[in-house]
């Protein structure tokens, strides 16, 4: 990663204002064994099952990429191997991205999304579980569901959560010179545009700032040497302080969103991961 710079990359499709180099914008047939493609305000929702499915839980999954890149294939092998470990169904929202879109259009889709999903699902049968933007996006969904008396799902996992997107959490300045992968300065800046003038600290934008109590089992996945560990440990304690139930796993030395690569690491959050969805069939 630092020889390819990857922690310049988001600068650099800034600079240019291409963000589409690493898409891989449909979920690919061979790694499925059903794939349903709807349309949502004018977005893709792709719903992911195993051939004769095999549980009782669904989950809804909202894809990292700091709120302006959209899946890539990387996405695609990890809930494939989701599927293959638990027969879940999976719900995976093309949701809108800045800088055409804010938070507001992407919260108005995706929300929606999971009203849908509670006609066909009583909510202790759902997982809402995101990587990096898409943790942070998952957290203040939960929020804003329980804010609105919409029954929220039985269990929340966040994958490297990106949770407060101003990034002002003063431990990070000494995370940065370990993290090859995010650079602050970009993430800020895309921060804003999705934001869309709307104060960063808007715990629509910043979960980190809004209630835990009544959310549901909350598990968060995070590394030692990304920046977003700091707000990570920062929720930890939150929770903690406010009664929330919230299993905490922090990996030594592993990079942002390493669950999703093929380090003994990557597998080894893999399987439990995999034990929280089961877990969630078995309590329902």
């Amino acid at each position: 990663m630092r020889l390819i710079n990857k922690k310049g990359f988001l600068g650099r499709q800034l600079r240019t204002g291409r963000f589409n180099r690493f898409d891989c914008a449909e979920p690919p047939s061979s790694l499925f064994g059903n794939v349903t493609k709807i349309k949502q305000d004018g977005q893709n929702v792709f719903t992911l099952e195993a051939v004769g499915g095999g549980s009782n839980i669904h989950i809804l999954y909202l894809h990292g990429g700091a709120y302006v890149q959209r899946f890539t294939l990387l996405h695609w092998l990890f809930l494939s191997d989701l599927i293959k470990a638990t027969g879940v169904g999976i719900t995976a929202p093309d949701y809108p991205l800045a800088p055409a879109y804010t938070y507001k259009e992407a919260f108005t889709m995706v929300e929606a999304v999971y009203k849908q999903l509670t006609t066909k699902y009583d909510a202790s049968r759902l997982i809402l579980m995101g990587d990096s933007a898409g943790g942070g996006f998952a957290l203040a969904l939960a929020q804003k569901l329980k804010k609105d008396n919409v029954p929220v799902p039985a269990r929340i996992i966040l994958l490297s959560p990106w949770l407060d997107i101003s990034l002002e959490n003063p431990v990070i300045n000494s995370l940065d010179p370990a993290d090859p992968f995010l650079g602050v300065e970009s993430l800020r800046q895309v921060g804003k545009l999705y934001a869309g003038g709307t104060g960063t600290d808007n715990h629509l934008l910043s979960p980190i700032n809004g209630p835990l109590t009544g959310l549901g089992k909350i598990a968060v996945f995070a590394g030692a040497n990304e920046i977003l560990v700091a707000d990570a440990r920062k929720l930890k304690e939150l929770a903690l302080s406010q009664g929330t139930d919230l299993e905490y796993y922090e990996y030594p030395d592993m990079v942002h969103a390493w669950m999703l690569l093929d380090f003994p690491e990557s597998k080894q959050a893999k399987r439990q991961i995999i034990d929280l969805i089961k877990a969630t069939d078995q309590t329902r």
